[in-house]
């Protein structure tokens, strides 16, 4: 708007130097408020959109979630009942199959299979694709609770495997490192990975 010095009224003015009238500011109201009306919808437009894009990606998320677990109970039944049907393992004798699980004071754990006799405790982590970070995990944070939680296996020698329908190469190179067997799936049997002469680590 124009400005006018002899303008005493200190009224606004127009672009024309003329006194905004009444109407004049009714109708800049008017226009401000469709304005704002118009961003208001557009911002509740862009929210619906951003909650629906969220309830998708929670959808994928539960979806992805299911078909991860079935995946992961699917091997773990394979391996399991493969080992059930045999009685040894890398030249490992063993008389019971077990799944165990146990919360003890600050500690709890999980351990998909567990293979023993009177003096070895094989402790199988199982996936159904092998990752890097699953050996990583089963070495640092899972195998060290296992004695602490289970202390029946305090005296036996503990050796640590991963089993897994997919192996990709790298989680078998890291896998072989830390000393743990490798199992493996071969058309509808398990196939140990691990070469003749390799020393496993005791645990």
């Amino acid at each position: 708007m124009a400005s006018d010095k002899n303008n005493k009224a200190n009224e606004p003015l127009s672009e024309y130097g003329q006194p905004t009238s009444f109407q004049d500011v009714w109708k800049m109201f008017q226009e401000t408020e469709k304005m704002f009306d118009k961003s208001h919808r557009e911002f509740q437009e862009f929210w619906e959109q951003s909650k629906e894009t969220n309830r998708k990606i929670d959808r994928l998320a539960k979806m992805y979630g299911g078909a991860s677990e079935n995946s992961r109970e699917m091997a773990e039944e394979f391996f399991k009942r493969g080992l059930e049907a045999r009685d040894s393992i890398f030249g490992f004798k063993y008389e019971q199959v077990d799944r165990l699980e146990r919360k003890r004071k600050n500690l709890q754990g999980e351990y998909d299979i567990v293979l023993h006799n009177g003096e070895y405790a094989i402790v199988i982590e199982v996936k159904f694709k092998l990752h890097p970070d699953d050996v990583d995990d089963f070495i640092d944070r899972k195998l060290p609770k296992f004695k602490p939680l289970f202390k029946e296996y305090a005296h036996k020698k503990v050796i640590g495997a991963v089993a897994a329908m997919s192996v990709p190469k790298e989680s078998y190179e890291k896998a072989k490192k830390y000393g743990l067997l490798i199992l493996s799936q071969s058309g509808e049997n398990i196939a140990v990975m691990n070469p003749a002469d390799f020393e496993w680590k005791e645990f």
